[in-house]
């Protein structure tokens, strides 16, 4: 199978544990941050670019983590993958430079 190059928006939000869920996210942060793919994390999830499988399995870990400390975890996934896609960075800067 080839390797696929991905951008993936993802949330994990825990269910069912209160309603001070900061230190659960911040576990899930640690995990994604730790991974050692290129990441942004921003106020409703975060962004993953990488390899299709590598990021899938770093959404799975923080899934797992958060079910460690609730009975629940609703999770959301956006993915854009394929090969030569243009990475988190240049497409921001490519929105930017066309603002200017």
């Amino acid at each position: 199978m080839k390797n696929r190059n991905a951008i993936v928006e993802f949330s994990v939000t825990p269910v069912g544990g209160g309603t001070h869920l900061t230190d659960v996210i911040a576990r899930i942060t640690r995990i994604v941050r730790d991974s050692g793919l290129d990441n942004e994390l921003h106020a409703m999830g975060t962004i993953l670019e990488g390899d299709l499988d590598e990021c899938m399995n770093v959404i799975r870990q923080c899934i797992d983590a958060a079910l460690e400390e609730t009975p629940r975890a609703s999770t959301s996934v956006r993915i854009d993958a394929g090969e030569g896609r243009s990475g988190i960075a240049d497409r921001v800067r490519s929105v930017e430079e066309r603002l200017s």
